[in-house]
């Protein structure tokens, strides 16, 4: 009887423990793919902050950045808080064809 309680408890753990591993490994995965572009950010970048802010990077240094989020106006922030870059869209195409 005892093995069968010892098997069983196993089988609880390892139900509760891999979930929580994988969890974990692509949790570091995010956090590591976050760093890379937290560092790779330079002036003329277009960012958005965490806080939701759209602007342009206009200076930097190794722990914050000055972002343009109006014409004129700069404010400095921490470069954890850099969310994302923003890619160009891809110019349109257009229609050669114009109906008269």
């Amino acid at each position: 009887m005892v093995p069968m309680e010892i098997l069983l408890l196993l089988f609880i753990f390892a139900l509760f423990a891999l979930p929580t591993l994988i969890m974990s490994r692509s949790h570091r995965k995010r956090v590591e793919e976050a760093k890379q572009l937290q560092s790779s950010i330079e002036p003329g970048d277009k960012i958005i902050s965490v806080s939701g802010f759209h602007g342009t990077v206009v200076a930097g240094n190794e722990e914050t950045v000055d972002l343009e989020i109006a014409p004129g106006v700069v404010v400095t922030m921490e470069r954890v808080g850099v969310y994302k870059r923003v890619e160009e869209p891809a110019t349109p195409i257009v229609d050669e064809e114009v109906e008269q």
